[in-house]
């Protein structure tokens, strides 16, 4: 599927919410120091639990041969901008005849390649812009029994480098040999297919100067990038207490909230009276 992607800055997109948040367990450590540390961790594409995320190859096959010879034509003016045109097509039609983008078993070997570097020296932090989602709260939040952090978007997507909406599609797009690097980015970092549009999913990014450690990979914020915690439904008081005790002596300046979830099943978010 190809599709056309118009590339904007952070301060050109228009409609970003202005809190995104992210659903989490109580009872997990690494859950827990996304208030207790403020840290928050760029997980790699290959942890993903949708095997398309970030997955997306480079769609080589799709090229025609005037298309590869094109490309080692172009290689050679880049490389060798003094050369003479004869010199520049000798190069084109020597490199055409040995290229490896003309074996489907090479194409596979660079794209494995290709995928691993990236997922090696790249991280994901996934939100939403919505806390009021049933099967999110059921899935990451341990049935209601865990709690939801929202964020000044513009804060942490600023700190974070960078960041946007997640597209969800039918048919995923295709990566072209031809796209620029900002618009291959922008398929391979935010599209979905839409059965996961149930997530809402905005997302914040980080690529690394090399591969990235798991220490690498937690990030710690900003304290004003926090803005609220809402409780589960289900949390027990004890962790509740907990939580809100530990926003104190950290100093995150947050409202609380809980969640209730009505007749309809429908979740309905309520200040907490006292806090």
């Amino acid at each position: 599927m190809d599709i056309e992607i118009s590339e904007k800055t952070f301060d050109e997109m228009k409609g970003l919410p202005d809190m995104v948040y992210k659903y989490r367990f109580w009872d997990d450590t690494y859950h827990k120091e996304i208030i207790s540390e403020q840290i928050v961790f760029m997980a790699k594409p290959s942890s993903f639990e949708d095997k398309l995320d970030c997955k997306l190859q480079k769609r080589y096959d799709l090229m025609t041969s005037q298309d590869i010879y094109n490309k080692y034509l172009e290689d050679s003016k880049k490389k060798n901008p003094n050369w003479t045109r004869q010199q520049h097509r000798k190069f084109a039609r020597d490199w055409f005849e040995k290229s490896p983008l003309r074996n489907k078993e090479q194409v596979k070997y660079i794209q494995k390649e290709h995928f691993e570097e990236f997922d090696s020296r790249f991280g994901v932090l996934s939100l939403t812009a919505n806390p009021k989602l049933l099967p999110m709260w059921k899935k990451y939040s341990n049935s209601h029994k865990g709690f939801c952090v929202g964020f000044d978007t513009k804060k942490m997507f600023e700190n974070l480098g960078g960041g946007g909406e997640v597209t969800y599609y039918d048919e995923l797009p295709n990566i072209l040999h031809s796209d620029r690097f900002e618009i291959e980015h922008s398929k391979q970092v935010f599209s979905k297919e839409k059965k996961w549009s149930f997530e809402e999913e905005y997302r914040t990014h980080k690529f690394y100067p090399k591969i990235a450690t798991d220490t690498d990979r937690r990030i710690k914020l900003p304290k004003n990038c926090y803005k609220e915690i809402i409780f589960g439904a289900n949390m027990p008081d004890n962790d509740r207490n907990e939580i809100i005790s530990i926003c104190k002596n950290q100093g995150l300046d947050v409202e609380f909230y809980i969640e209730n979830i009505s007749e309809n099943n429908e979740i309905i978010i309520e200040k907490m009276p006292c806090s």
